[in-house]
């Protein structure tokens, strides 16, 4: 027969237990629900030059030529299509950031490429992308070594 003390420490390891598996079930839930989005979304990621406020200026006003390019002449129904339309447009991503450079009077290298990488949790108004590993297309102006910004291209 158990004392009072050993039932109590018994009842307390099986709640212990319990909860464990409750959190295990949820973050296994939380892994599937990031997966699941992950496979339907493409990224966008511009990394800026520098911080100079001129290079930070300067990646707002590429993404703004981007995602009108790409609202304007991107077909995609699904993940897939946006991914197929993306590398097969490449360079005139890259040549749409330069014009954008370009008017701005910067003449910095533009690199346009599709990468597969992790990002943190993002916020938005109407929802939350959890963190993990997403396809992106990445648009590295200058050096790349500035502050970045990224957004759900499809």
């Amino acid at each position: 027969m158990l004392s009072r003390r050993e039932m109590g420490a018994l009842c307390a390891a099986l709640l212990l237990c319990f909860l464990l598996s409750l959190g295990a079930g949820w973050a296994k839930g939380q892994l599937n629900t990031a997966d699941a989005l992950a496979a339907d979304t493409l990224r966008l990621h511009i990394r800026a030059d520098t911080n100079a406020v001129r290079d930070q200026s300067a990646k707002l006003a590429v993404r703004d030529a981007v995602l009108a390019l790409a609202d304007e002449s991107c077909p995609a129904d699904g993940k897939a299509d946006a991914k197929v339309w993306a590398a097969s447009n490449l360079v005139r991503l890259e040549l749409t950031a330069r014009e954008v450079l370009a008017a701005r009077g910067t003449h910095a290298p533009v690199h346009a490429c599709l990468v597969n990488m992790y990002f943190p949790t993002r916020r938005y108004g109407s929802g939350t992308l959890p963190a993990g590993r997403y396809d992106a297309v990445r648009i590295e102006l200058g050096t790349g070594a500035g502050r970045n910004w990224w957004c759900v291209l499809y």
